[in-house]
């Protein structure tokens, strides 16, 4: 065991890396709108998707990148439209209703035109060695991804102008708007927002794994075990929640107990596991949402 330990604490570092850029954007849509976004896992999936088709069409990294940026950005734009904001004025609830919706028609229109059979990016990664522990360098990039983007983001939300309006709006949204900060175009921000993290998620995990027009649903449900082990509403709770989970998973596949280990293909069920027993003992998450003053 101790031999494997340092193995899968990295794997751990590495899970937890990619878990918290998923979680990130569902953390955000939640926690600073009130938005349950069941459709967020869908909007990783498709991102990776466009990406294959961009990259197989340009045959250029460079080119597929930004366009497959415009295109999730047009496509959020449209969704937030259609699925989201004409629902808000009424209860905030129904947005669970409608992206759940949504994320079944996004499967169905991602399985209509790649078809359903599993793809995978064609991609050669360098594999380190060091102390025995192996890392590629794909890994090392999620790792960094996420510690920049997340650092970046919380730069956003704690040290800029715009980060004080969006935590003024979360806070008190009427007392916000009568000091002329504009609710819409902050709503609209923070869900673009949300949904690039996801389409860099999705690439990372394209790249990890394979892609299926499947996988949405358990990347959501994912997202929502990281956010409810840290605190529904609590940003920074949630990412602490992605590397519990990812530590947590590892250790439960990769630790023998007495010559019996559970087998991989259990991993997913651990994320069921952990939402089960944080709503029976710790209801509020680990880490209960603090109000902050703008």
């Amino acid at each position: 065991m101790l031999d494997i330990l340092p193995q899968l604490l990295i794997n751990a570092l590495i899970t937890g890396s990619l878990y918290a850029l998923m979680s990130a954007g569902l953390a955000l849509n939640y926690g600073l709108l009130g938005i349950l976004n069941f459709s967020h896992g869908h909007f990783m999936m498709l991102g990776a998707y466009l990406f294959l088709f961009f990259l197989e069409r340009f045959q250029s990294f460079s080119l597929a990148i930004p366009v497959t940026i415009a295109s999730s950005v047009m496509f959020s734009v449209i969704a937030f439209n259609v699925f989201i904001r004409p629902f808000t004025k009424f209860d905030m609830v129904l947005t669970l209703v409608t992206t759940l919706a949504l994320s079944i028609i996004l499967e169905s229109l991602v399985s209509i035109f790649f078809g359903v059979n599993v793809k995978s990016f064609e991609a050669n990664f360098e594999v380190y060695e060091i102390s025995n522990i192996f890392i590629t360098s794909l890994q090392i990039g999620i790792i960094l991804s996420a510690i920049i983007g997340l650092s970046g983001l919380g730069f956003i939300i704690h040290k800029t102008v715009l980060g004080r309006k969006i935590r003024a709006l979360a806070s008190n949204s009427n007392a916000a708007q009568s000091i002329a900060i504009s609710r819409h175009r902050i709503t609209y921000g923070i869900f673009i927002l949300g949904t690039l993290l996801a389409v860099v998620a999705g690439i990372l995990l394209g790249y990890e794994t394979n892609l299926s027009p499947t996988m949405g649903g358990g990347l959501t449900i994912k997202c929502f075990s990281a956010m409810i082990l840290g605190g529904l509403g609590n940003f920074w709770g949630a990412i602490v929640g992605s590397y519990i989970l990812g530590l947590i998973e590892n250790l439960v596949v990769g630790v023998d107990i007495y010559g019996y280990s559970i087998p991989a293909g259990y991993k997913d069920a651990v994320s069921f596991l952990v939402i089960l027993i944080v709503l029976l003992f710790f209801p509020a998450g680990l880490f209960k949402k603090q109000e902050r003053r703008s």
